[in-house]
């Protein structure tokens, strides 16, 4: 019975590469999700439009970075403008992260009184 059930789960499981994978190939490649859930044997087409949200959100975190455009991508003007968007989209997303460490080291030095950030005119060991 308990070799079933590791059956069972580990015939659900993929590594992450293969997570990023079928996104990548949903997000930026174009392909049908339901395609690619029968070429990599995934029970569920759900399940890949699951990796295609977690690969967007580490993407908009800064976790995974814009892939560079294949030339087809670049002859296409909707790619092209697609791609203009991401990119607006996570310079915006990156300029609101920089303001806010930045918002967060001011408060720490002044009403916690810690100096964070290195004063001009220091020496280097």
């Amino acid at each position: 019975m308990e070799d079933h059930i590791r059956e069972l789960l580990s015939r659900y499981q993929y590594s992450e590469e293969v997570k990023e994978a079928a996104a990548f190939r949903v997000l930026f490649g174009g392909e049908d999700a339901k395609d690619i859930m029968q070429e990599l044997g995934v029970h569920n087409v759900k399940t890949i439009h699951h990796w295609v949200t977690d690969y967007q959100r580490k993407i908009e975190q800064g976790l995974i970075s814009l892939p560079p455009m294949t030339e087809k991508q670049k002859q296409n003007l909707e790619a092209l403008k697609q791609r203009n968007k991401q990119l607006e989209k996570s310079l915006e997303e990156a300029n609101l992260m920089i303001l806010a460490l930045h918002t967060m080291i001011e408060v720490a030095e002044k009403d916690l009184k810690i100096s964070i950030r290195k004063k001009s005119g220091t020496k280097r060991s």
